[in-house]
């Protein structure tokens, strides 16, 4: 008989949890996504260039996208096309392109964030008050390590 590690227990609790939260959500984001008329590549594309600590290049993006250059490129043209985003080129090499969001690119995402936020806020009105105290309790140390930090928007703190 196998045992299932605290690991994998917790993974599927989270994935759940998630799944849960996902479902039940009353779309808030999703409504934005397709009122903003964004693909899926173009949203991950906002979101990576505003995470990445200096202005990203095409084929960075590409990378961490796991698409290809053409495909990136075409995700970064059309944000570049709602004015969502500017294209730079890079001071030490002229052939690389370099995306930066725009002051549009940015409100985007804060309101893309303020859509998922109420989507996690209904879910969390859901819940006893024992039961919001004790997850507020569990994600504090997590949600204060330096790893966890560098990767959200600090709303927590």
């Amino acid at each position: 008989m196998q045992t299932t590690s605290s690991v994998d227990r917790l993974a599927d609790g989270l994935l759940d949890l998630m799944t849960y939260v996902t479902k039940s959500a009353q779309g808030g984001i999703l409504r934005d996504v397709r009122e903003l008329e964004l693909s899926l590549s173009q949203v991950r594309t906002l979101f990576l260039v505003d995470r990445a600590p200096s202005p990203p290049a095409l084929h960075e993006l590409a990378a961490e996208l796991g698409l290809s250059m053409a495909s990136a490129g075409r995700a970064a043209d059309a944000l570049v096309r709602h004015s969502l985003a500017e294209r730079h080129e890079d001071a030490s090499d002229r052939r690389v392109k370099r995306i930066t969001l725009t002051a549009a690119g940015r409100d985007v995402l804060a309101r893309l964030h303020a859509a998922r936020r109420d989507d996690l806020r209904r879910f969390a009105e859901t819940l006893t008050e024992e039961e919001r105290t004790g997850l507020v309790n569990a994600l504090a140390p997590i949600l204060n390590r330096p790893d966890v930090r560098a990767l959200t928007i600090g709303t927590h703190c």
